[in-house]
């Protein structure tokens, strides 16, 4: 049977790694903390809106699996958490800082890895990355799966397999669905819908129809196709920067 996180615990033990990591002084974290990190702006993808009880509720549930501990600071009344994957997975600092980046910003091309986990464990190549990725995907429950590679991509992505099945494998999960309700239409004045009566006792002509409004493209469409594009120059640009490293060292 696989791990089995929901996306709001995805974003708890990713946030956890992820400040266990790059902020030690201020680990293990209260759920104040916790609920800035999980809603933070950068690097995070999706955006979150969690308030505090959600994510009590998620820290429940993760301390139920052992995923999650609850630590007493001395000297501190607020009680902070701390996350246990390291011994969950049976994995290290370095492939934690992966997975704890596919766990924040969904799936990524080795290279963009490289980079965005340098600030938790630097990696020497993005070909060092992939030979990770690779190895989390052959444990008896993987952990990872290479993605097929679209069109528009000039390297394969990498996805975590730690979230729940019914998650599509790619698909970027809608943490804050909007509910979609069509409006209804105003209603006509009867005397418009029969023609009202003018002073020689005729009925007026109707009021023309009103013209509709030409329809919208949603503006969803478009950021798909920037997105791609900024992932393609970041890969580029993490390409440049392995080239003048390979130079420098010579």
């Amino acid at each position: 049977m696989g791990i089995e996180l929901d996306r709001l615990e995805q974003r708890v033990i990713g946030s956890l790694i992820e400040k266990e990591l790059t902020t030690p002084d201020q680990y293990p974290l209260s759920i104040n903390a916790l609920v800035a990190a999980c809603n933070q702006k950068s690097n995070r993808d999706p955006k979150m809106n969690v308030e505090d009880y959600d994510v009590e509720g998620a820290i429940r549930a993760l301390m139920d699996r052992g995923w999650v501990t609850r630590r007493e600071m001395h000297g501190s009344r607020v009680m902070r958490y701390a996350h246990e994957a390291g011994t969950q997975l049976g994995v290290t600092k370095p492939d934690l800082a992966i997975l704890c980046e596919l766990l924040c910003r969904g799936p990524q091309a080795p290279g963009a890895l490289k980079t965005r986990c340098s600030r938790m464990h630097p990696f020497a190549s993005a070909d060092e990355v992939e030979d990770r990725l690779a190895e989390l995907s052959l444990r008896p429950v993987p952990y990872t799966i290479e993605l097929e590679r679209q069109s528009r991509e000039r390297h394969a992505r990498w996805q975590h397999m730690l979230g729940r099945r019914e998650q599509s494998l790619g698909e970027a999960p809608d943490l804050e669905p909007t509910p979609h309700t069509e409006a209804e239409p105003l209603p006509v004045p009867q005397a418009a819908a029969q023609g009202t009566l003018g002073d020689s006792g005729a009925p007026a002509p109707a009021a023309p129809p009103a013209t509709e409004a030409p329809a919208r493209v949603p503006p969803a469409a478009e950021p798909s196709a920037l997105e791609a594009r900024v992932e393609h120059l970041e890969e580029r640009l993490e390409e440049l920067v392995d080239r003048l490293d390979r130079l420098e060292g010579r």
